[in-house]
């Protein structure tokens, strides 16, 4: 295949690989310009056009001499078509068509050192936005069953501390006694009993206690963390069927309170 250079009208002899390398764009090996082999491609060599004969000259003559002179003229005009057909091409060798250089700009590889180098930090970099999401939100990623041992298990190289799971729903209030404060006016002490229901050891709940007159209307209400309803020093987490003891202790606004309701909730 053929392509000629649009710059310096050089053709050159271009192969499918060349074409190939860089999507068809070339530079001219002799001029340097850069085009695109596909769009100046040649379908044949070009070949040396053969030199045409002068025109004679005719003498200016007469109405017969001119129809004579148009007569010769006519005759020489086809022995000189003949002249032309008959005459050989001349040959082109095709080792004469100057090779096409490659594009230097473009061709320009990277080594493939550096191409690793680049994976290998782009791989570093991609573990490292990973292990701060496990990091961040490694409570809610554990509490997906399949999940919390290798939470677990990542915690335990970064050095972090998972939450128990937390299912309040799993969790039974058994039993309540209410009485006056020992020490205090206007003031109850409210016993209670939990145990967990659940399949596996999960943190205390909240305990929200809403006291209520004689009409249900709510008079005070007080929500209790697990450090302040649990004797000290207070445990770690709820084992699964262990009964655990609860103390609170709430105010009776002018002793008007006459009903109770203790809510577990979400610490």
């Amino acid at each position: 295949m053929y392509t000629q250079c649009p710059a310096c009208l050089t053709t050159f002899k271009v192969t499918p690989a060349q074409l190939a390398a860089r999507g068809g764009v070339v530079r001219c090996g002799i001029c340097s310009s850069v085009f695109h082999a596909e769009q100046r491609r040649l379908q044949v060599p070009p070949t040396a056009p053969p030199t045409a004969a002068e025109p004679e000259d005719i003498p200016p003559t007469g109405a017969g001499q001119r129809r004579r002179a148009a007569k010769e003229r006519r005759a020489t005009s086809r022995r000189r078509r003949d002249k032309i057909r008959s005459s050989p091409v001349p040959p082109v060798d095709e080792a004469d068509f100057p090779i096409v250089t490659d594009l230097d700009t473009r061709a320009r590889t990277r080594p493939r050192w550096l191409a690793v180098l680049w994976g290998v930090g782009d791989l570093l970099l991609l573990l490292l936005l990973a292990g701060q999401f496990v990091y961040f939100y490694r409570d809610e990623l554990a509490r997906v069953p399949s999940w919390r041992p290798l939470v677990a298990e990542f915690c335990g190289y970064a050095r972090c501390e998972l939450r128990p799971l937390q299912d309040v729903a799993a969790i039974e209030l058994l039993q309540t006694t209410i009485a006056p404060h020992p020490q205090y006016a206007n003031a109850l002490r409210i016993r209670t009993t939990l145990v967990n229901r659940a399949a596996f050891p999960q943190g205390f709940p909240g305990m929200e206690v809403s006291l209520t007159d004689i009409g249900g209307r709510v008079i005070t209400r007080r929500a209790f963390t697990p450090a302040q309803y649990l004797p000290a020093p207070a445990a770690g987490a709820m084992s699964p069927n262990i009964v655990a003891a609860t103390l609170l202790d709430v105010t009776n606004p002018d002793g008007k309170a006459v009903g109770y309701e203790i809510r577990l909730v979400t610490p």
